[in-house]
């Protein structure tokens, strides 16, 4: 009873900071696919993302785990967004959450999910839904149909929401989106310089 207060106390603070910057400006979100694992939990088999170029967002097989990645993060608490899919069957969604509101079973449905202390790190995996699509399909992060919102919320109770759309994942070979075209280029450097940094 104590987690459904807390919980539904989390999302009234929400809904009143929908338009309260967080510190999270440049949060991206995608779909990093993966082939389904029947061992997979929370607490191991989460793929291991440091940056953009290691998401992955298209995989060969027609039975995939689906991770949702919110990424360029300096602190989390919460999010919400919704999840869809071509359809074919429903999904089972798991959360790595502490506390959820909502359930991924069907394409277009909507999650929030919240943390009980704050989280630090670059790259928010809230759970993940396994989906088979016999005949593949893109598997997308879309808005949460009961708010219309993506967002991330910031340990300070600060919200921000993705400035670029989503980038979709692919499965059964269908390709994906590229999820790292808006980020700045390597820097260019001489042959020197780049040799005295290994002197």
């Amino acid at each position: 009873m104590k987690i459904a207060i807390a919980s539904c106390m989390l999302f009234a603070v929400l809904a009143a900071n929908l338009a309260t910057a967080g510190n999270n400006p440049n949060v991206a979100v995608t779909v990093h696919v993966m082939a389904h694992a029947s061992k997979r939990s929370c607490s191991s088999g989460l793929p291991s993302i440091d940056r953009c170029d290691d998401l992955k967002t298209t995989v060969s097989s027609v039975d995939a785990d689906c991770f949702p990645v919110f990424y360029e993060l300096s602190e989390y608490l919460g999010c919400q967004y919704g999840l869809t899919w071509p359809g074919t069957y429903t999904c089972t969604f798991t959360s790595c959450s502490d506390l959820v509101i909502g359930e991924i079973i069907n394409p277009g449905d909507g999650i929030a999910h919240t943390w009980t202390s704050c989280q630090s790190g670059r790259v928010a995996i809230p759970g993940w839904a396994r989906i088979y699509e016999p005949a593949g399909g893109r598997v997308c992060v879309v808005p949460d149909p009961e708010t219309g919102e993506i967002f991330v919320l910031d340990c300070g109770e600060g919200l921000d929401s993705p400035l670029e759309t989503p980038a979709c994942a692919g499965i059964a070979g269908r390709p994906g989106d590229e999820p790292c075209g808006n980020q700045p280029p390597t820097e260019e450097g001489t042959w020197g310089e780049i040799k005295t940094m290994f002197d």
